[in-house]
């Protein structure tokens, strides 16, 4: 989660390579109709910056057509969930590219939320902290840091490691 590294951090774990940098990614949801336009989700080819896999086409529980997400840096670990509207005509323009029905009127302001990932801009992606801390005198304390977008999607996977290392 956001403050995982904190949580370490009150146990007297302080380890600067657990610190988590906080990535803001936002998503724009498709109207007029429009929305009933795909049936699966649709990725562009990712970008060299790791950043993220790019603006993409989702589908929420409701089958409503979202493009996202961007990936903003915060680095002040501010925590902010507004859409920034200025970021529309980028959006627009992304998922143009693959999506050639999609017009700037039919995208409209919807969510973000933050990633704690474990690198800043510009470094090598790294993957998920799942350690049992016990060389550093803290029996069963099993560290979950960097768990980011796809931890949701492995979260059972996840869970197994845990308990194959508590027991």
């Amino acid at each position: 989660g956001l403050y995982s590294d904190k949580i370490s951090e009150m146990v007297g774990i302080n380890d600067e390579s657990y610190k988590l940098h906080y990535w803001k990614g936002e998503y724009f949801s498709v109207g007029n109709g429009k929305n009933k336009q795909i049936k699966h989700l649709v990725y562009p080819v990712p970008h060299q910056n790791n950043t993220g896999l790019g603006v993409h086409a989702t589908l929420d529980i409701n089958n409503r057509m979202k493009l996202g997400p961007n990936a903003i840096y915060l680095p002040d670990r501010n925590i902010d969930y507004k859409v920034d509207k200025n970021h529309l005509e980028s959006f627009y323009l992304a998922s143009k590219k693959y999506l050639p029905f999609i017009e700037l009127e039919d995208l409209q302001a919807d969510q973000s939320g933050i990633r704690p990932k474990l690198q800043k801009p510009n470094d090598a992606v790294r993957d998920f902290i799942i350690k049992n801390e016990e060389d550093k005198g803290f029996l069963n304390f099993i560290n979950l840091i960097g768990i980011e977008s796809p931890g949701l999607t492995s979260c059972l996977a996840i869970a197994k490691k845990v308990k194959e290392i508590i027991c």
